[in-house]
């Protein structure tokens, strides 16, 4: 028990002291760029350092411990020639050994001086090294690393991808040789750690520019362009993209690929049961061609993304997921207002009339204002009147009559508005008043309105609690009848259910929430008429002058 206790306390003395070593280790020599990166590298492990992936190099750091009687601690560190120096033993080449083949023949060095002992040999400190980051990158140059940062740290430490960069043939280089050919995109997406490789001391990563791209379109999770390398195949796309949405119609998958110099389109199918068919028959020629003359061997897709054949992509392949029409789509109407419980309403379209969702509501409140109940059609609001919108931009002076006539009225025209009378439909049960609904209508029945409105040129102009046994005129008469520059005759009905003007005269009855409106009389001008009077009055004598002297000579 004593000596574990020991040993435990030795050997956190000296990773304390190794620690402190590396914190006194000053950075004023090192680069700019580089100083800046110091932190990042090896300032966090991913896991503990796997004696079975890490190779030493110059700048390791070992503790090699020998527990006898009188145990010895040594500290190895791996020279700039790669070499550890054993006391008592000698010097060993370890650079670019795995860490556990090390272990193995620092121990079979020290047993042949030593007998019935213990032997251990840690990793204490890594080195650092410096990783020349060039290419497509927002700052390229170089930085220091370690053999626990990965292709993706050195980077993320050049700053952002350019936009036109490679993600997928990533070069490391060492020395003059490329010794690994890197898809960051495959451990982006897929988390795949084979494609983003350890940093080794010296490496150059280089980013190129991407050369080719394939396309997927449709009911897929991701649709986009991805860059394109040898080998890709159809089921590495649709994984690319996020697999398939729950709409998609993965029975049939289109594809466009170009083929010869002229770059003709030629578009086929991957069918479920797969097959490759050709979309064309004039395209059943090329079918050999599309998968025969690549090399590409048809497979069956991954089960979980569909059982369709899976084949060899090409540059600028176009892949089209279509999906199920009308798949899930939630078809509703809105009510709004006087109802028990207004809201959003699913529906089924062709099926249910305006009474079945006002039943749904609860139906109308007791305060429900049915003569002005409105039923708006949205899919009517988009659509277009050129006629209209040309004359919006013509002024009004320039107009001829029924163009004029015609714009009034579109310009009052409620958008969508659907002709509904929703007191015959609810109080008369009138069936020719209940229209099947569409998806996206709005039925708004407004609060009940006890009063007509009066206003304009009158003497107390305002609301007046409506009353049926009140004529129209009465209406007038209880607003203090016609204020003094009233014009009497351009005096309009309003009617609250249809919006429409009626002259005073034509109205035979007032209805709650109409409006009684009268317009001031327009200007006159005594002062320009008297002078138009004199100048008409001035011709007319001057041409009774001439012709009374050509009669009378």
């Amino acid at each position: 028990m004593e000596r574990t206790r020991l040993l435990s306390l030795v050997f956190a003395l000296l990773l304390l002291a190794e620690g402190a070593a590396g914190q006194s280790t000053s950075p004023t020599d090192v680069p700019t760029a580089a100083r800046i990166n110091v932190a990042k590298a090896g300032a966090a492990l991913e896991a503990a350092v796997s004696g079975s992936e890490y190779r030493l190099g110059p700048g390791d750091s070992l503790a090699v411990g020998v527990w006898a009687p009188e145990p010895l601690i040594h500290r190895l560190g791996v020279s700039v020639e790669g070499n550890v120096i054993i006391p008592g033993v000698g010097e060993l080449h370890v650079d670019g050994d795995v860490l556990d083949v090390a272990r193995q023949r620092i121990r079979s060095a020290l047993m042949r001086h030593f007998r019935n002992v213990e032997i251990t040999i840690s990793l204490v400190s890594v080195r650092k090294f410096q990783v020349h980051v060039l290419g497509q990158v927002e700052h390229p140059g170089t930085y220091l690393g370690t053999a626990v940062d990965r292709i993706s740290s050195a980077i993320a430490w050049a700053g952002e991808l350019a936009p036109n960069a490679s993600q997928r043939r990533i070069l490391v280089s060492s020395g003059d040789s490329v010794r690994a050919q890197v898809d960051l995109f495959a451990f982006l997406r897929r988390g795949i750690s084979d494609s983003n490789p350890y940093l080794r001391d010296g490496d150059v990563v280089y980013v190129p520019f991407i050369r080719d791209r394939f396309v997927v379109r449709g009911a897929v999770n991701e649709p986009a362009g991805f860059e394109y390398v040898p080998g890709d195949r159809f089921s590495d796309a649709i994984s690319f993209a996020g697999g398939f949405t729950s709409e998609a119609f993965s029975d049939t998958l289109e594809v466009v690929r170009y083929l010869g110099v002229e770059r003709l389109p030629v578009r086929f199918y991957a069918l479920a049961g797969g097959d490759l068919i050709p979309a064309r028959e004039s395209d059943r020629a090329h079918l050999p061609r599309i998968v025969g003359r690549f090399g590409s061997e048809i497979t069956r897709g991954p089960a979980e993304a569909g059982s369709y054949p899976d084949f060899e992509l090409k540059p600028d392949d176009l892949i089209f997921v279509r999906a199920i029409p009308e798949y899930r789509i939630k078809r509703m109407v809105e009510i709004a207002g006087e109802v028990q419980y207004p809201g959003f309403y699913v529906i089924n379209e062709g099926h249910d009339r305006i009474l079945d969702v006002i039943q749904r509501a609860g139906g109308v409140t007791p305060e429900a204002f049915l003569l002005e109940a409105r039923h708006v059609r949205r899919e009517a609001i988009t659509l277009e009147d050129r006629e209209f919108e040309r004359l919006k931009t013509i002024p009004a002076a320039d107009m001829t009559d029924d163009e004029y006539e015609y714009f009034k009225l579109r310009s009052r025209e409620n958008p969508g508005l659907m002709v509904v009378d929703f007191q015959k439909l609810l109080e008369e049960n009138d069936e020719t008043q209940n229209l099947l609904l569409r998806h996206g209508d709005v039925i708004t029945i407004p609060k009940r309105r006890d009063f007509v409105s009066v206003l304009g040129m009158f003497q107390a102009p305002g609301n007046i609690i409506y009353d049926h046994s009140l004529t129209p005129r009465d209406y007038i008469d209880r607003a203090g009848g016609y204020a003094e520059k009233a014009d009497k005759g351009k005096t309009r009905v309003i009617k609250a259910s249809t919006g429409v003007w009626v002259s005073f005269d034509d109205a035979e009855e007032i209805e709650p929430g109409d409006t009684i409106w009268v317009p001031e009389k327009g200007e006159t001008h005594f002062w320009e008429t008297f002078k138009e009077v004199v100048a008409v009055t001035t011709q007319i004598l001057t041409m009774y002058l001439i012709v009374d002297r050509a009669v009378n000579p």
